[in-house]
């Protein structure tokens, strides 16, 4: 297995991580299985409203959704857990417009991940990348504000 090169981009002055892997498949047959109700419950409006739009031939609104779905589980690892009152949709995550680009993806919390990142003075960035049919790799890094990437 090769792992492309976008996601060698993990931004300097690293305070924690997390990484995920989303299996397409699986991941597919749960929005199928949920529809709009797993949409809803999981993201922003806004990110529902990118999926649709990043949607192509080759690339489903659900794997889109799955490259989000990781990201957003690598917050969970990287902040050590979703707190009692915190959910999924408190993390938005922002896909760049342009596919070939190598930046982070912003990542933006509210709630108490908002607060968790604000108490440890960090800012939290994310990136996702299928590696091979079927699979997705994400990571999440909260990191210094203004970093370099």
């Amino acid at each position: 297995m090769q792992i492309p090169h976008a996601v060698g981009h993990i931004p300097a002055h690293i305070h924690t991580a997390g990484v995920d892997l989303v299996d397409l498949c699986r991941w597919q047959r749960a929005v199928q299985r949920c529809g709009d109700a797993l949409a809803q419950r999981y993201f922003t409006a806004h990110e529902r409203r990118t999926a649709q739009e990043r949607a192509t031939d080759d690339r489903s609104f659900a794997e889109v959704l799955g490259h989000l779905f990781g990201v957003k589980e690598s917050v969970v690892k990287a902040v050590g857990g979703l707190p009692p009152t915190a959910r999924l949709a408190d993390i938005s995550v922002g896909i760049p417009y342009d596919e070939g680009d190598r930046e982070p993806w912003p990542v933006r919390l509210s709630g108490p991940l908002a607060r968790w990142a604000e108490a440890e003075q960090v800012e939290v960035v994310g990136s996702s990348v299928r590696i091979e049919d079927g699979l997705v790799l994400s990571w999440a890094a909260a990191r210094t504000p203004g970093a370099p990437s």
